[in-house]
C-alpha cells in the first residue's frame, strides 16, 4: 500500500469517525427496496447488517455483490456506507471483482442529480472534502475518466463546494 492510500484511509476514517446507520437503509435493506418489498421483510433483513462500526463493512464481500445498492440508500444509510465504499475504492479500485461496484460509486458520486445531491446534503465540510481527495486520488492514480469530463466537474464544482447546512454527525 502506497503512503498516498494510507493517508486517504486515514482521513476516511477520520471523517466518517462515530457514524453510525441509526435508522438509515441498511445494506441488505436495499435488495428488498428494490423488490419492493414491504417494512417487514425490510426490517428482517436489517438483522443482517452492521448498523453501528462501517469500518466491519471494509472487505465485506456483501458490499461489492449488492453492487445496486447505492441507488437505494436513503441519506443516513449512504453516509453510514459510504466510507466502506471509498475504503474499498482506494485500496481496489482495479479489482475485477470490485469493478461494478466502484463503476456504480463513481456514477453516485459524479452524477450530482437533485436526488444524489439530496442524499450527499448530509455530509458535514470533513466528510465532503474527504469524497473530493478520493475522486483525485482515482482521477490521478487511474487516470480515470469520465464522459463529458464528469469527473472534474463533480471535483471541482459539487465536492469542493461547502455544505449549505453543517448538519450533527
Amino acid at each position: 500500500m502506497s503512503q498516498r492510500q494510507q493517508q486517504l484511509l486515514d482521513t476516511i476514517a477520520r471523517a466518517f469517525r462515530g457514524v453510525e446507520l441509526g435508522d438509515g437503509v441498511s445494506l441488505h435493506e436495499t435488495t428488498l427496496i428494490d423488490l419492493y418489498e414491504g417494512p417487514s421483510a425490510r426490517q428482517e433483513a436489517r438483522l443482517l447488517d452492521e448498523k453501528h462500526d462501517w469500518r466491519k463493512l471494509v472487505g465485506d464481500p456483501a458490499l461489492v455483490q449488492l453492487r445496486w445498492a447505492l441507488s437505494f440508500y436513503d441519506a443516513t444509510g449512504l453516509r453510514f456506507h459510504l466510507p466502506a465504499y471509498l475504503s474499498l475504492a482506494v485500496t481496489d479500485f482495479d479489482c475485477e471483482d470490485a469493478g461494478d461496484v466502484l463503476e456504480s460509486l463513481m456514477f453516485q458520486l459524479t452524477n450530482l442529480c437533485e436526488y444524489n445531491q439530496e442524499r450527499f446534503s448530509i455530509l458535514d465540510s470533513p466528510q465532503r472534502r474527504c469524497v473530493k481527495d478520493v475522486l483525485v486520488y482515482l482521477r490521478d492514480e487511474y487516470e480515470y475518466e469520465l464522459e463529458g469530463l464528469e469527473l472534474d466537474q463533480a471535483i471541482g464544482g459539487y465536492w469542493n463546494s461547502e455544505p449549505t447546512v453543517e448538519r450533527p454527525a
